[in-house]
């Protein structure tokens, strides 16, 4: 699964020793609860190598699947910065680019910064699998959005990650470094595409530190040819005061995993998770979901919602983690899941672990199939079946679609899952 990784983003470890370094943390297996139903057969046919600039004609028709959104753009295809695709013309106040690739021609008109405290550690000894390791190995510089302090950024911040498998190496990877400063706030949204209908991957890292009082809304949308796996970890350490609200939406890929810790440090940091998996055909879509209350008066909740089809699964692994001390705690958790067909399958596992005193958590899941009563009800008003059932359907999938505070995106992810953003 590996060929040689790049050292450019560990100049202090040999090729050698990255290479040791992958073996020796190892892949993951069925044994490890984390990748319990994924398609490990899949995973091992993906061969991941260095960024590599992609043929323009492979690239045809994906300028139609990109959302279109105020605010700058930033597109990487196979983790090469892609200028002519990207809009960084004009940068609110405050806010701060690195962009992979980007020489220093045009830097400072663009007001890009190369270097700075953006950047997550490419050397870190705790990468949880060979996945991660990986991705530290071949990511390159990455995508780096830095907002400075009492900055408020107005328009959301777009990043368009594109997967072009070509080749024997079939899968690339890329990164995301956020950094809120004391008191700023922003909005990022990830768009993940692909194109081909090769079988390849892309394997994501976007890492998140949020100031004190700083306030952040992040939304991922997954949406790669059902022909690829999408592997992606965000990780979030919020400080005092900080508020943090994150949309996921899980649609594309034969394997989409989307993880997602966040680790309050700060006293009174909140959190708000949400998100949507809608899988079709044989789709394996995965929700690995983790929120460590590190500190006192944190709040965090999460609710996921999967709509799931044909013979495709839905994974929801979430744990709320109580460390002792972490008194205060306010944490709530949520997996409903609904059934469109009898060789549909949920997984859920929805986890506590307290070690405080003084907390209020609690937790809950359900599996089920389109109510009987409710079709009867649309029925017997003139409705036809296949109408009331899209209807249900729609119900259920858009709690979460209409928590998106971007028009244009919502309007996107509803025809997407085909239907209209009444």
């Amino acid at each position: 699964m590996t060929g040689a990784p790049s050292a450019a983003l560990a100049p202090e470890l040999s090729l050698e020793a990255q290479l040791e370094r992958i073996a020796t943390i190892g892949y993951p297996t069925k044994r490890d609860e984390a990748w319990r139903y994924a398609p490990h057969t899949i995973l091992h046919q993906l061969a991941f190598g260095p960024s590599g600039v992609v043929d323009a004609a492979v690239l045809s028709g994906i300028d139609d699947q990109i959302p279109t959104l105020a605010g700058p753009r930033i597109v990487v295809v196979n983790g090469v910065f892609d200028e002519a695709r990207s809009d960084i013309t004009v940068l609110a106040d405050g806010l701060e680019l690195l962009l992979p690739g980007h020489g220093a021609h045009g830097v400072v008109e663009h007001g890009v910064v190369e270097h700075g405290a953006v950047l997550p550690d490419p050397g870190r000894a705790d990468a949880p699998d060979a996945f991660a390791a990986l991705n530290d190995a071949y990511s390159g510089v990455g995508v780096g959005v830095h907002v400075a302090a009492g900055h408020h950024i107005v328009a959301p911040i777009h990043i368009v990650t594109i997967s072009a498998p070509a080749g024997t190496q079939n899968a690339t990877c890329s990164r995301v470094a956020i950094q809120l400063d004391a008191g700023s706030s922003a909005t990022v949204v990830e768009t993940r595409l692909g194109v081909g209908s090769e079988f390849g991957g892309a394997n994501t890292r976007t890492t998140i530190s949020l100031g004190d009082n700083a306030s952040f809304d992040h939304i991922i949308v997954q949406d790669v040819p059902s022909t690829q796996v999408h592997l992606s970890h965000t990780e979030a350490t919020q400080s005092t005061g900080s508020e943090l609200t994150a949309r996921l939406f899980n649609l594309g890929a034969v394997y989409g995993r989307l993880a997602y810790d966040v680790h309050l440090t700060g006293d009174g940091a909140r959190v708000d998770l949400s998100g949507l998996y809608f899988g079709r055909g044989d789709q394996t879509l995965d929700q690995q979901i983790n929120v460590i209350h590190a500190a006192e008066n944190c709040t965090s909740r999460q609710a996921f919602r999967g709509v799931l089809d044909d013979e495709s699964t839905g994974i929801f692994n979430g744990g709320i983690e109580v460390r002792p001390g972490a008194n205060g705690t306010e944490a709530e958790q949520s997996n409903d899941n609904l059934l469109l067909s009898n060789r549909a399958e949920a997984n859920t596992q929805p986890r506590l672990e307290i070690l405080a005193d003084d907390v209020a958590c609690k937790h809950g899941a359900t599996v089920g199939q389109l109510n009987d009563e409710a079709m009867y009800y649309l029925r017997t008003r003139g409705i036809a079946a296949e109408a009331a059932r899209r209807l249900l359907i729609n119900g259920f999938a858009d709690q979460v679609v209409h928590d998106v505070g971007i028009e244009a995106l919502r309007t996107w992810i509803t025809q997407r899952l085909g239907h209209d953003d009444d």
